[in-house]
């Protein structure tokens, strides 16, 4: 069995690799579009609008799986590297709980999603390609899978919320590294800084 080696915090960087962020943010922008976009299946749709954002749902929710697997490996089970924030004992362990929660509901959502379309009626080719529910159509283990989809998804939301709400907090609040350890703000503002002055001109 490989054993991975566990960083010590004294060499812990200022902010989170790039691999590490690109999966970040990856799920992050997916989870947005599936969560919007997901709230268009309880409006009254024609099958094949219904069919092509099946589609596309399924396949960003796949994107979704495989990036949370690689980071939930990067994070809990290699344990890469990353910065060590000082906070108080308690709100590490309530953000490390809060991190645990997202990374198995994105790998659960999307699973739980993927097991929705295996059982419709309608056809829903993943990226595409493949029909995933070409042969097992199960009307009523499609409408009993899609509520606990549902419910993941409304869990996902608030944890979002939360989550993105501890990380503005501490940005503008206490003013300390740990929403820029994620996202290079002074970087980002810079460049929002220069478009601006561009367009003053």
């Amino acid at each position: 069995m490989t054993s991975y080696p566990i960083r010590t915090q004294a060499t812990a960087p200022h902010t989170y690799s790039r691999h590490y962020r690109w999966l970040h943010w990856t799920i992050a922008s997916g989870f947005i579009l599936l969560l919007v976009a997901g709230q268009q299946f309880n409006l009254p749709l024609s099958d094949a609008y219904r069919s092509a954002g099946l589609r596309y749902h399924s396949s960003i929710g796949t994107v979704v799986l495989i990036c949370a697997l690689c980071l939930f490996f990067k994070r809990f089970v290699r344990r890469d590297t990353r910065p060590n924030h000082n906070l108080p004992t308690l709100k590490k362990i309530i953000a490390t709980a809060v991190h645990l929660a997202l990374y198995c509901l994105a790998i659960f959502i999307p699973l739980t999603g993927l097991l929705t379309a295996y059982y419709a009626e309608l056809p829903v080719l993943l990226f595409g390609l493949v029909d995933i529910s070409r042969y097992t159509a199960d009307n009523a283990l499609y409408t009993q899978i899609r509520r606990v989809h549902e419910l993941a998804t409304f869990l996902a939301m608030a944890l979002i919320l939360a989550h993105a709400g501890a990380a503005c907090y501490h940005h503008r609040v206490k003013q300390d590294r740990v929403l820029s350890a994620m996202l290079d703000v002074d970087h980002w503002a810079g460049k929002w800084r220069a478009l601006r002055e561009k367009l003053r001109r």
